[in-house]
């Protein structure tokens, strides 16, 4: 019934650099749905954690909600997927998911710490202030608590020319409460939440067939997105300052109004999407061709080192901009790490398909590990936060690069197999789900134990280790291909001179 029109498609999209197909509604639709997608993550993602730590919160607790959220793709990510492919509504249950995957987030901002005070310390008495909001970062003064804890030498007065020291005491009990509660928040919106980030992705798979190598012009709208949202947001964050404790704070509550309108726009956006099945219908036994396919000692090997690049982009994403806070970073610098990551990522995404077509998506992955090592490595040593917001905006080429050919690996597989949407909800939740929450999740214990450089340290290490094997394997996997090609044409050969005999 859709065979003409999909081979027509198949066609289409195997030419993406075609003049007649530039302008295609359906290519357009897939880039406009990346850019409004990934400016809401953009605009959110990477000051979370800066808002969660604002709020009181430890950086192992900032790293389980985090992680949390992404370790649900894990096991989301693969069961949606199918269930998208087997019922053919991929589009209604990304619909889902966006819905879902959004109120995760917004349902954040109703619950501020209102038990924090403020204990500011004179030559002549001592004062206890109460800070109203974070988000507005005026100061509301509890009167009893104020006279109270008043100098009596002073007769009530305390002289607010002199030399202050303040002290922000956590009402851990609170914090206890608010994390609790962000994680019901967490784990419930990612019930259907958790295929946010795959189901788009096995969408452009699905349209491009066998031009799987041009999915890197695709995502790299998200990465336009990403670098607008964060940008934006970063710049406005730096003109909402003010002084609450004696200290100069940013209001990280701004993000949820530029998340919530820039995930409307990719609602919206979401209806021109166009939605490729394969002609046959999907059924069991194609899903075990897909579990036995990945279960080949060559493709177990990629997916268990895509789940460590997880690990990797975990660390650096979601720890990163807390770092360079922590070497002395100014707001308009983690503003401008955090868009400088994504615009280079583009960069990655762009060459990605040059790249991957030349050296073959595992070649490239190896060369990605190794130049991990030389970014964590330097991370690990840098003091200076310029350098260091150089070091961080670099990891943005790695990962564009690297999850390119992680989506070409399960392109590849999905042309043998089929079930477009369950390979890549495997391979994403692999990455994204397993991969990066665990990172996230260790990283924060690693953090609260060794420091924020010596973790970049053991990463690195741990890089080289994994590194090693795998580059291994993959010219053990050559070897053996090469072999057998040379065995093919020698037995070819030989029957071709018995024959002339």
């Amino acid at each position: 019934m859709e065979s003409k029109g999909k081979g027509e498609q198949a066609s289409l999209v195997s030419s993406p650099n075609s003049k007649s197909t530039l302008c295609h509604p359906s290519k357009l639709a897939f880039k406009a749905y990346f850019l409004f997608f990934y400016a809401a993550v953009g605009s959110s993602f990477p000051y979370l954690m800066l808002f969660f730590k604002q709020l009181g919160m430890s950086a192992a607790k900032a790293g389980i909600l985090s992680g949390v959220k992404l370790f649900s793709e894990f096991i989301g990510g693969p069961f949606w997927g199918t269930v998208a492919d087997k019922f053919r509504i991929r589009k209604i249950i990304l619909f889902a998911s966006l819905v879902s995957f959004s109120s995760g987030i917004l349902l954040f901002m109703p619950f501020p710490p209102r038990n924090q005070e403020c204990i500011e310390t004179r030559a002549n008495g001592t004062v206890i202030k109460t800070p109203l909001s974070f988000t507005t970062g005026e100061i509301r003064y509890d009167k009893s608590h104020e006279d109270e804890e008043q100098s009596v030498e002073d007769g009530g007065f305390l002289n607010h020319t002199g030399h202050s020291n303040f002290t922000r005491r956590i009402d851990e009990t609170e914090i206890s409460q608010i994390f609790t509660t962000f994680l019901v928040i967490t784990i419930s919106s990612q019930i259907v939440g958790s295929v946010v980030f795959n189901m788009p992705d096995a969408l452009v798979a699905g349209f491009l067939q066998e031009g799987i190598s041009t999915f890197g012009y695709y995502r790299v709208w998200g990465e336009v997105g990403v670098a607008i949202g964060s940008f934006v947001v970063g710049g406005v964050i730096n003109f909402y300052q003010s002084e609450v404790c004696g200290e100069i704070v940013k209001n990280y509550f701004v993000l949820f109004y530029f998340f919530s309108g820039f995930i409307s726009l990719a609602m919206f956006t979401l209806i021109f999407l166009k939605a490729t099945y394969p002609d046959e219908d999907t059924n069991d036994s194609n899903l075990w061709l897909l579990v036995k396919e990945l279960m080949r000692f060559h493709n177990a090997m990629f997916v268990v080192v895509a789940c460590f690049l997880g690990i990797l982009v975990g660390l650096n994403e979601f720890f990163g901009l807390w770092y360079l806070d922590d070497l002395g970073a100014e707001p308009y610098m983690l503003g401008l790490a955090s868009g400088l990551r994504y615009t280079v990522a583009t960069c990655g995404y762009t060459l990605s398909r040059i790249v991957i077509d030349k050296f073959g998506h595992t070649c490239t992955i190896a060369v990605c590990l190794l130049l991990y090592i030389v970014d964590y490595m330097s991370m690990s040593f840098v003091r200076n936060p310029w350098l260091g917001v150089a070091l961080f905006s670099a990891q943005g080429f790695l990962y564009g690069t690297s999850w390119s050919a992680c989506v070409v690996f399960g392109g590849t597989v999905s042309l043998r197999v089929g079930f477009y949407s369950a390979t890549q909800g495997v391979l994403g939740g692999v990455y994204w789900g397993l991969g990066v929450g665990t990172g996230v999740l260790l990283s924060g214990v690693l953090i609260n134990w060794l420091g924020v450089a010596k973790t970049y340290f053991v990463y690195s290490v741990v890089t080289f280790i994994v590194l090693v094997p795998f580059s291994l394997a993959n010219f053990w996997n050559r070897s053996k291909d090469e072999r057998g090609n040379s065995d093919q044409e020698y037995n070819l050969l030989a029957k071709e001179t018995e024959e002339n005999h």
